[in-house]
């Protein structure tokens, strides 16, 4: 082999001296701990991918809805809700927002149902965040927009279910499509629903079966009630009707001249009373009779109340706001409550309560209820909105409420030492029995 000029040779070597230095060679101000690597340069996270709420699949009582749309139900026999999620979902962030009033039951991950009782008074709802398990997807704000069609909800308890120290339970309850004019039945099992410009009809609580009512031909009804055969009473603006709602009802009088604004069934449904424009009127369902109650003037009177054995009847005098009682016999006033009343009405006990300013201003402001009984006597008086006594007078409904939310009643009893109002949702009343009905209305 050829050999290298030395000085050839001699340069190679320096280069490669220099080259192994360079290498090994400290940077200035670094570390020099051989266990300590470079480190590499974080990549930036990944934000979730956000969907829209219109992702998720709606369906309601089996039929599925449009994302954005109210969704109105009728209620009747409660309402299933079905949402399908567009991924797994992190169950916790969901969970904390559905109603537990729904019940809500999950599917899989994808899929979680909830049922509402056909009383539940609100069913929609709202989810602000649904994330998945994985973190990668959300959707924000997904609304569930249901309302109810215009309906009745008709519970009943009785006092040991109002009562029961678990809290208020009713034995019953149903919801009934229809508007807020109605009478229930005395036994509880049947509504009468008349509304505006349309046939009354009556409805079987358990079965939902409906019997339109031959109407009159002013189909338009001022009142309504039902009496303890149960026959049922429509006070129209020319005609009073009664009968069976099994049956076709019979004419029993004509009130043309009456021109009904309200009106109230007696007792033991001998009588209707019936406030009219110009007059307090009592119509005898035995024979059709008419006549104006003596003395009387009309337009004014909110309410009236019959004594239980339908001898007498208390009504507003619309010339200075007192209660009048007239003997019905006689068509004769009795006596006279004096004081301005801003309305009345009977009370199970055989008394009357009637209204009047508290003194009380602003909203929420409370009226004053002042029990009497039918010889005029003062029994007991009462801050609230409306009010009705058990027969035994032990028990005391506070009716409506104020401000916020649906109206609602609470029942007292008046007997405890030490008593404590126990709440009822909706306006409360008393069955011939001694049993409670709490009505609300979804106005749609």
């Amino acid at each position: 082999m050829k050999r290298l000029p030395i000085d050839l040779a001699l340069a190679a070597t320096l280069v490669l001296a220099a080259c192994v230095r360079t290498a090994s060679a400290p940077v200035p101000g670094a570390s020099s701990s051989p266990s300590e690597a470079p480190s590499a340069t974080p990549l930036p996270s990944m934000s979730p991918a956000i969907l829209p709420a219109s992702s998720v699949r709606v369906v309601v009582n089996g039929v599925e809805r449009a994302y954005g749309s109210m969704i109105a139900v009728d209620g009747v026999g409660g309402t299933t809700v079905s949402l399908t999620f567009p991924f797994p979902v992190d169950r916790p962030s969901v969970d904390r927002w559905l109603p537990r009033n729904g019940s809500p039951a999950w599917i899989d991950d994808r899929t979680v149902n909830l049922v509402f009782a056909e009383t539940e008074p609100y069913p929609g709802f709202k989810v602000p965040q649904i994330k998945s398990i994985d973190g990668l997807s959300t959707i924000d704000l997904l609304i569930v927009a249901l309302r109810y069609l215009p309906s009745v909800t008709v519970s009943v308890y009785s006092i040991a279910d109002a009562t029961s120290s678990s809290g208020a339970k009713a034995s019953g309850s149903w919801r009934v499509a229809g508007g807020n004019r109605f009478a229930i039945s005395p036994d509880v099992t049947r509504i009468l629903l008349y509304p505006e410009r349309q046939p009354p009809h009556v409805v079987e609580l358990a079965t939902r079966s409906s019997v339109d009512l031959t109407a009159p031909a002013d189909a338009y009804v001022f009142g309504s009630g039902w009496l303890p055969d149960g026959r049922v009473v429509l006070v129209g603006g020319a005609e009073l009707w009664s009968g069976q709602p099994s049956g076709p009802l019979t004419r029993i009088a004509d009130l043309k001249r009456v021109h009904a604004l309200a009106a109230t069934p007696s007792p033991r449904g001998t009588f209707v009373g019936i406030v009219g424009t110009d007059a307090v009127w009592v119509a005898d369902l035995r024979d059709g009779a008419v006549r104006a109650v003596a003395g009387s003037t009309g337009g004014c009177g909110n309410g009236l109340a019959w004594s239980k054995d339908e001898s007498l009847l208390a009504w507003m005098d619309c010339a200075n706001l007192s209660v009048r009682i007239t003997d019905v016999a006689k068509n004769r006033i009795v006596r006279t409550i004096d004081g301005v009343a801003t309305g009345l009405t009977g009370l199970p006990t055989g008394d009357l309560i009637v209204s009047r300013d508290s003194g009380e201003n602003g909203e929420g402001a409370r009226r004053l209820g002042v029990v009497y009984s039918f010889t005029g006597t003062e029994k007991a008086r009462y801050l609230g909105y409306a009010w009705s006594l058990s027969a035994d007078g032990r028990y005391l409904l506070n009716i409506g409420s104020c401000c916020a939310g649906g109206p609602s009643s609470s029942l007292v009893d008046l007997r405890a030492p030490d008593p404590k109002p126990i709440s009822l949702p909706g306006i409360a009343s008393w069955t011939a029995d001694g049993r409670i009905i709490v009505t609300s209305f979804s106005s749609g």
